[in-house]
């Protein structure tokens, strides 16, 4: 009785418990929207094995997702988009199952007809940014039902410092020409994140290809949410070659000769946006780089785990221009970075 009373057994795994495991950041900028579902587990064995089997993380054909739009608090009168399982996405080799992903991406379009707009020719988009938008996920099989809800970021403007037809990088009287895009924060949006794009042709015995480098810069936060908040960069315009001219001859340098000549296209301002809640998930994800290894769990999703939120992609808009002709273009072609990439005229 004795030893059967002091018995330190304990089953660490329990009773099952479904928990469903949701990521997904609308964005109104991209055509199509997606959420990926998984299922957490946890077994007698190795999880490593585990992992491997579908049924591990993967859900059967027995779930409904679906987003609904609020209008102040109010479900708004249009229907809402079901989104069904995408298989155009495989997943890359790793630990867990893939590459099919069938169940486990869901999508919809976010142009849809409007029902309450009479003799209406073109879709609309369902995803406004004077909406919230709930997110409904249930298991047919077991009853289980999640859900979150977001708002979406606004759209902003690039201040107008930049009034020519062209990007100027370089000009000969100045050695530190410098470059400062500056914008506005966006509303909903907390941290905003620049990339400059440069786009070129690579031309070869065989024909042409597109073909372009992107220049990240750090991230910026906003004090509030409210937009309106001043951004900007600021650095000498020949750091643009700079990187230019390592990163193609890092890249490419073994296939130099394959390569008759390259073009300059645009330039393309880039600015990616992240909601609030997206930066503090963003934010306790890191590695924990203190003495203590212990980082707290962030999840927006009601009955789950993950997050459902916001990003915005500015497209370039009038942001996407040429280099200037006289001084900045004859620099690529002629300059110290870049000189022997083959870029022409």
């Amino acid at each position: 009785m004795l030893f059967s009373a002091c018995s330190t057994d304990l089953d660490v795994t329990g009773k099952y418990k479904e928990t469903m495991v949701v990521y997904g950041l609308l964005d109104q900028s991209q055509p199509k929207q997606y959420i990926k579902i998984n299922k957490a587990f946890l077994g007698q064995g190795s999880a490593i094995t585990m992992a491997q089997l579908k049924d591990s993380a993967q859900y059967a054909n027995a779930l409904t997702v679906k987003i609904i739009r609020l209008l102040n608090g109010v479900e708004y009168p249009y229907p809402e988009p079901f989104l069904l399982p995408d298989n155009t996405i495989p997943k890359d080799q790793g630990t867990f199952y893939g590459p099919d992903q069938n169940n486990v991406i869901y999508s919809c379009n976010s142009r849809a007809l409007d029902p309450t707009t009479p003799n209406q020719t073109d879709s609309a988009n369902f995803f406004q940014t004077n909406s919230q938008y709930k997110l409904i996920i249930k298991n047919t099989e077991t009853g289980a039902e999640v859900s979150s809800q977001t708002v979406l970021i606004s759209d902003f403007s690039f201040d107008s410092y930049v009034v020519s037809s062209s990007f100027t990088f370089y000009n000969p009287s100045s050695p530190n020409y410098p470059f400062a895009p500056k914008w506005k924060s966006a509303k909903n949006g907390r941290i905003h994140q620049l990339t400059i794009r440069f786009n070129y042709i690579d031309s070869t015995s065989t024909g042409t290809i597109n073909q372009h480098l992107d220049w990240v810069f750090p991230e910026h936060r906003s004090q509030g949410l409210s937009g309106g908040e001043s951004m900007g960069e600021n650095f000498p315009g020949q750091e643009f070659f700079q990187f230019i001219g390592s990163r193609l001859r890092n890249s490419d340098a073994s296939a130099q000769n394959g390569i008759i000549a390259r073009i300059a296209g645009k330039v393309d301002l880039l600015i990616a946006v992240g909601s609030d809640d997206l930066t503090t998930f963003m934010d306790v994800s890191k590695p924990s780089t203190g003495i203590i290894q212990e980082k707290p769990d962030f999840s927006n999703i009601t009955n789950g785990i993950g997050i459902f939120s916001s990003r915005y992609n500015k497209p370039p808009g009038n942001m996407s221009k040429p280099l200037e002709p006289t001084k900045t273009l004859p620099f690529l072609l002629n300059g110290q970075y870049t000189n022997n990439l083959k870029f022409i005229r």
